[in-house]
């Protein structure tokens, strides 16, 4: 009836419910950071497959995605602390249950998890967020792969063709020396692109980069002397 009281709880009453309630706590803790482990094995792997598709002298910005790359570097760093500290939280009740467990015992642990639980929520979104940017970034690299493979091949050749022609012109060929030294140039130019070392402006297009050394070069053909 409205008013009774309910009937107290007995120590053994008390103690039985928080041992089923922390069993349960730390059944979803490690559900959680399993989940938060996946998520970090997925960003792990995906770096190292970006990692590899750079550095490769195929054009591709090398510089701008490393640095990119290593603003994740401090997530790295907090998720190693935060699974020592969970591992040394959770080691006293691996490979034990909780039905011995005293009230006592259970409290200062009870709050951790919970808070650890309560924790994985932001990291996880934030992972699921940065996963989801980091499968951008490797679809465009790829496109941005394949639609450089074609441009730097031309500009490779063509480069070698003026090298080739300004070996040919004679010595005493007029303003040969001033063709080789802008063709020196390009020719440095070109190495920093291919090593995706150049620093670009937002907005930039390395394919237009390429396609302005591929077009210099082409002047320099044009400005070379010619056998009567």
């Amino acid at each position: 009836m409205w008013g009774r009281k309910r009937p107290k709880q007995s120590h053994e009453e008390t103690l039985a419910e928080a041992r089923s309630s922390f069993a349960e706590t730390l059944r979803v803790a490690d559900e959680s950071q399993a989940m938060v482990g996946r998520a970090f094995g997925a960003v792990d792997r995906m770096h190292r497959e970006i990692e590899e598709m750079i550095g490769r002298g195929e054009g591709l910005p090398t510089k701008s995605v490393r640095a990119r790359l290593a603003e994740q570097e401090a997530l790295w760093d907090e998720f190693h602390r935060e699974t020592v500290a969970y591992d040394d939280k959770r080691h006293p009740w691996r490979g034990r249950g909780v039905e011995d467990a005293e009230l006592a015992q259970i409290a200062p642990y009870r709050e951790y998890f919970v808070a650890y639980v309560e924790s994985c929520v932001p990291v996880m979104e934030h992972l699921t967020e940065l996963i989801g940017d980091l499968r951008e970034l490797q679809a465009s690299l790829t496109e941005l792969s394949e639609s450089l493979a074609p441009i730097r091949e031309r500009t490779h050749a063509a480069l070698a063709a003026a090298a080739h022609e300004l070996a040919w012109a004679g010595p005493s060929a007029q303003g040969k020396f001033a063709l080789e030294v802008r063709l020196n140039a390009v020719g440095d130019r070109l190495r920093e692109l291919d090593a995706g070392l150049v620093d670009f402006s937002a907005g930039d297009s390395i394919t237009a980069w390429y396609r302005d050394v591929e077009t210099e070069i082409a002047e320099i053909r044009d400005a070379m002397p010619r056998s009567a």
